[in-house]
């Protein structure tokens, strides 16, 4: 769980380095050397992002990746993906260090948005009981499997409930099962592909914890205890 100290200064720190790459780029245009930098820095900005401003999320991650929309050839499409892959245009180093200043800006505009609004602390307050709960369900694993596996499937449960709720996302029924709580997620772009199929499998493991039928193992309750604790403190 991230703290809003916390995350300002990551924030900052790639703020500053970025503005580092940035200078470095413009001055040496030398492809490889930006690639290297670049790369380790954008693995560190995206999913702070995506977890801070999921509103800019998808802009900033534009000025990266090509959009399928466009063809390979568009030159209004350029982004800085195209200049790791070699892709020729008029003013390939221009168009890339448009891309990354613009990447700098969403950075910083969430580290100031920060300073005028603070992190949800009932939202922090209430994964600190679902983490509690877990570490609960971890200690109830050999004394009664199922007893464990109900306790993490309430909690993933919860959690999924209150993830689409902030989202917005709308159900047919009240009380949908949490398949379509992790498709919902999924098409709204809350959860990409791997956080899916996790997400997919601790429902098997929470329905299987909670049916009648075969009692689950230890290893699927470690499982489903560990999982939905990624969940909570990684995707909010």
């Amino acid at each position: 769980m991230i703290t809003e100290e916390q995350a300002r200064k990551q924030l900052e720190t790639l703020h500053r380095e970025g503005i580092a790459l940035a200078k470095a780029f413009a001055e040496e245009e030398e492809a490889e050397e930006f690639e290297v930098g670049y790369q380790g820095w954008y693995s560190r900005a995206l999913p702070l992002m995506k977890a801070l401003a999921l509103d800019r999320y998808w802009e900033f991650q534009s000025y990266y990746i090509v959009d399928p929309k466009y063809g390979w050839y568009n030159s209004n499409a350029y982004v800085i993906q195209d200049y790791f892959r070699g892709r020729e245009a008029d003013d390939a180093a221009e168009d890339t260090a448009r891309c990354f200043k613009s990447q700098l800006a969403i950075l910083k505009s969430v580290s100031e948005r920060l300073a005028w609004s603070t992190l949800d602390t009932d939202d922090q307050a209430e994964r600190g009981l679902q983490l509690a709960l877990l570490e609960t369900a971890r200690g109830l694993i050999d004394i009664n499997e199922r007893a464990a596996g109900a306790l993490a499937s309430t909690v993933l449960e919860s959690y999924l409930k209150k993830l689409a709720a902030g989202h917005k996302l709308k159900f047919r029924k009240q009380l949908p099962p949490l398949r379509e709580y992790i498709d919902a997620l999924h098409t709204a772009k809350v959860f990409d592909i791997p956080v899916h199929a996790q997400a997919t499998w601790l429902a098997e493991l929470s329905n299987r914890s909670r049916s009648e039928g075969e009692t689950p193992t230890k290893l699927q309750v470690r499982d489903l205890i560990d999982g939905s604790r990624w969940l909570v403190t990684n995707i909010f």
